[in-house]
């Protein structure tokens, strides 16, 4: 499976704390969007977000980029502007950097 993150924003008006349709998505939603999820084998690892910034970052594990697409467009994309990008842990990036050799990509 491959690591994602999942970065969000909306604007001021469509926060859920501001917005009586949106905060009703996210109450009949939120609750069940992690079961929803692991149905299609996307497992939601985290998820963080800053209020006063209006952004968000879910890391969630799964086999297709797409499938995160399609899953979030139903969903959270419906009043959000949606970033998925490819992850690696940062032990990743160490075992990555010893085994470095710029001469292959040459």
């Amino acid at each position: 499976m491959g690591l994602y993150g999942i970065y969000g924003s909306h604007t001021t008006e469509a926060c859920p704390l501001n917005n009586a349709e949106t905060r009703k998505l996210v109450l009949e939603h939120g609750p069940k969007i992690v079961k929803e999820a692991s149905k299609l084998n996307i497992k939601i690892i985290n998820q963080y977000h800053s209020g006063l910034e209006h952004t968000f970052l879910w890391v969630v594990e799964a086999n297709d980029a797409h499938l995160i697409q399609s899953f979030f467009a139903t969903n959270v994309g419906k009043n959000n502007a949606l970033k998925i990008v490819p992850l690696i842990t940062y032990s990743d990036v160490i075992e990555q950097c010893k085994n470095y050799n710029i001469s292959k990509y040459l």
